[in-house]
């Protein structure tokens, strides 16, 4: 089914099992890269970006650990 896979025909669920494997320090660079990832691709609503950054804000209120999201989201957006 099209609505389960990334823009790549992959498995989103791929994506969700590698974040969840994923060390707080790990999913710290991932919520870096997806939250600029998917501001970057602001101009493109459909992009993988905006699905992969919800999924690490997910993934870090999965471990109760928000704030790793929040510190990324606070780092980039200081460094506009």
């Amino acid at each position: 089914m099209k609505g389960y896979n990334d823009n790549y025909g992959k498995p989103k669920s791929e994506y969700l099992v590698k974040l969840a494997e994923m060390d707080d320090k790990q999913l710290r660079n991932e919520c870096d890269q997806m939250i600029w990832l998917s501001a970057y691709a602001s101009n493109n609503p459909r992009s993988d970006y905006h699905w992969q950054c919800d999924a690490c804000y997910d993934e870090c209120k999965n471990r109760e650990k928000v704030y790793i999201y929040e510190q990324s989201h606070k780092y980039l957006s200081s460094s506009v």
